[in-house]
């Protein structure tokens, strides 16, 4: 078990909370666009050098959560945008850093009831969650199938494997667009995001017939 940051539960970032914290880095789309792309490497910079497993996931959510500030009404008023970002990104890593405990808490706790009696409350939980993924698996796959042909490629292909061999895919997918790669990584932010808000308003109203 791995420890992983959980979005905050009542908002899912979309495309427009994304575009407007774009703008609130640089009134100009390509400015704001290498404004983001220096954020995010100084983030994921953070978070490795922070011991964080999941470093590009964390910063993703420390972007995610300043959207949701933007959303909210709060301004970016300093001259430097990642000072903003660097103070989300620590409560993110200590959210991070406690999930990693309870994890590791988790992991001891099974192995002392390994051989005990089986608990019907626990069958049922796990039946319950299993449904829940079931439903989840069913309204991202909706999702996934009402993507442009062209969108569902790029995202596709961005998260296609991990680490370096990502990295690596992931700046030829974008010399194969002809972009650069901070575009790209816009795009498939965009793209996410509309995923994320599909796959949320599916949960709440049910599959479309």
């Amino acid at each position: 078990m791995s420890a992983r940051i959980s979005r905050k539960k009542g908002w899912i970032i979309t495309r427009e909370a994304f575009d407007r914290m774009l703008a609130e880095l640089h009134p100009d789309s390509e400015r704001a666009g290498e404004q983001y792309e220096k954020i995010r490497q100084k983030l994921v910079k953070l978070f490795e050098w922070r011991g964080c497993a999941h470093a590009d996931e964390c910063a993703d959510e420390t972007f995610n959560r300043v959207a949701q500030k933007i959303c909210e009404g709060t301004t970016i008023w300093t001259d430097d945008p990642y000072s903003y970002f660097h103070g989300v990104a620590l409560n993110v890593l200590r959210e991070y850093w406690r999930s990693a405990e309870q994890a590791t808490k988790t992991l001891e706790d099974m192995a002392q009831v390994q051989g005990l009696p089986v608990d019907p409350e626990a069958i049922l939980l796990r039946d319950m969650e299993q449904k829940e993924k079931e439903r989840l698996l069913e309204c991202l796959n909706q999702c996934l199938q009402n993507l442009p042909p062209e969108s569902l490629h790029l995202i596709t292909k961005y998260h296609l494997g991990e680490g370096a061999m990502d990295k690596a895919r992931r700046k030829e997918l974008a010399q194969s667009l002809g972009i650069p790669l901070n575009a790209l990584r816009i795009r498939a932010y965009r793209i996410r995001a509309a995923i994320e808000e599909c796959v949320r308003n599916c949960l709440e109203h049910g599959p479309a017939g």
